[in-house]
């Protein structure tokens, strides 16, 4: 017998189902501009952890493995980043680094979107030396108001030493639509 879900549940279940999709379509228009096809997951994003008001979600994404922009890498950066000034989105300044790290790094935020932090980190490979590129996409939403603990069992079931991870992709498109089901319905 599975437990009742209460009125307040539903209704907080609603919003963060209704953020999350929010936020993984902020950061999903950004993927494209990069990349369309299947990125790999590193981290999904459905997992709601505890902020200072309530709870946020995280995502990672990387490139396809051997991806390579063939060159291109420094300028298709550079257009993310004006494309990105286009559309709305806070830049921070770029970071800087040593001698020898080649790291191109966009930091940015939109939050009236749900994204509180993104940062696209790109190491350029070099077809004279045989590299490719590296590119990860780590995302942060906005600190939403709610129990972060509650709606993981919600999402999850009851806590259990090793969770059951079944149904998460290891690749996904941007035009995917988001997971984000209660354990006795996905």
């Amino acid at each position: 017998m599975s437990p009742q879900v209460t009125p307040s549940e539903e209704v907080s279940f609603a919003a963060a189902k209704e953020q999350n999709l929010a936020f993984k379509e902020t950061v999903a228009e950004v993927q494209k501009q990069i990349f369309t096809g299947e990125w790999r997951v590193a981290e999904y994003g459905d997992v709601p952890e505890r902020c200072d008001e309530g709870y946020e979600f995280f995502l990672r994404r990387n490139l396809p493995e051997g991806f390579s922009f063939n060159g291109e890498g420094p300028q298709r950066m550079a257009d993310l980043r004006a494309w990105m000034t286009e559309n709305g989105w806070q830049l921070a300044p770029s970071p800087t680094y040593g001698e020898g790290i080649e790291n191109i790094v966009i930091v940015a935020g939109k939050p009236e979107a749900k994204v509180s932090r993104l940062d696209v980190d790109m190491i350029p490979g070099s077809a004279a030396d045989g590299t490719v590129d590296m590119l990860e996409l780590r995302a942060t939403s906005t600190c939403e108001p709610g129990d972060a603990a509650a709606l993981l069992e919600q999402l999850r079931g009851p806590l259990q030493a090793v969770p059951d991870e079944t149904g998460v992709p290891d690749l996904e498109s941007p035009d995917a639509t988001p997971l984000f089901e209660r354990h006795t319905e996905g």
